[in-house]
């Protein structure tokens, strides 16, 4: 699409470093927002949030070199040099980030907890705009497609699927839903485990459409660590839900009683929504009044 914004010399620009330096300040500015929040320490939280980053780039870098040794085989000295040999894995960022924020969250002496239920909300922010950099710069790329959204793709033959694209926007609802967990009272570490199952979720819901279908096992396990955190931190029986779960699907199928509580059910839920829906869209058009935003004809 767009890999280099401009270049001056032989400095170049790329559109995946710029959006990618955004969402993390993005990132940061979301953590600062929380830290303040929940009253924590917010020179500490914004150091181990900086370690965090390093330790997740070097780990984004380094998985990269290893899942691409021939590249670096001739000159090992190019993984530092990412002009050359361009690179970065999610996967390695992610795993180095964790291990970061766990050694330096003790070295702090923050509850490791707490400090990555903030965490989370900044990667989510971090993840949608490095999304619209891997779009621009054609990175994460998606398989070959004829459907009519289909794009074209730097460096590839044919039109893809726009997957960086669909996953920033799936970002954004989770964002949405977990912001406003995050600044509610939460039980240590829930937010984090609902954020770590809605990004495995959704990686793995993404995984048919992309090109390189190799790396399927890690949503899954990303899935089952925040399922494992979820019930560690809340209590709960997994097996009794599954058994709840079972019993309700039975009962929608053999009992008209139970079809028609479900039924309610939903009907009750849909309301709810709309009428939170509704409400949001006040609040959004108070504040344009505030503002000193008008609607018209002209501009609606």
């Amino acid at each position: 699409m767009l890999p280099v914004l401009f270049s001056i010399g032989n400095i170049s620009l790329t559109s995946f470093s710029v959006f990618l330096a955004i969402g993390i300040f993005f990132g940061m500015m979301l953590v600062w927002r929380l830290a303040r929040a929940w009253d924590l320490n917010e020179e500490k939280t914004l150091d181990l949030i900086l370690l965090t980053f390093l330790g997740g780039v070097i780990g984004a870098r380094l998985y990269f070199a290893v899942a691409n040794l021939p590249l670096f085989i001739d000159n090992p000295l190019d993984l530092f040099f990412p002009g050359k040999i361009p690179g970065f894995s999610f996967w390695g960022a992610f795993l180095g980030g964790w291990l970061s924020l766990y050694f330096f969250s003790r070295r702090l002496k923050l509850d490791f907890l707490h400090i990555v239920d903030i965490a989370i909300v900044g990667l989510l922010g971090g993840l949608i705009f490095s999304d619209i950099g891997c779009f621009l710069g054609g990175c994460y790329i998606g398989a070959a497609s004829k459907a009519p959204f289909a794009v074209n793709m730097v460096g590839f033959v044919g039109k893809r699927w726009p997957i960086q694209i669909a996953e920033a926007l799936l970002l954004v609802l989770v964002l949405l839903k977990i912001w406003s967990k995050a600044t509610h009272f939460h039980l240590r570490g829930k937010i984090a485990s609902l954020g770590l199952i809605y990004i495995g979720a959704i990686k793995l819901i993404l995984e048919p459409f992309k090109q390189d279908h190799q790396q399927i096992f890690f949503p899954i396990i990303l899935i089952f660590l925040g399922l494992f955190i979820f019930y560690k931190v809340t209590k709960q029986n997994p097996l009794r839900q599954f058994k709840a779960f079972v019993s309700i699907f039975v009962g929608i199928i053999t009992s008209p009683k139970v079809r028609k509580e479900v039924v309610q059910k939903v009907i009750k839920s849909c309301y709810n929504q709309s009428v939170a829906i509704s409400w949001r869209i006040r609040n959004f058009k108070k504040t344009l009044r505030r503002l000193n935003v008008r609607f018209s004809r002209k501009n609606t």
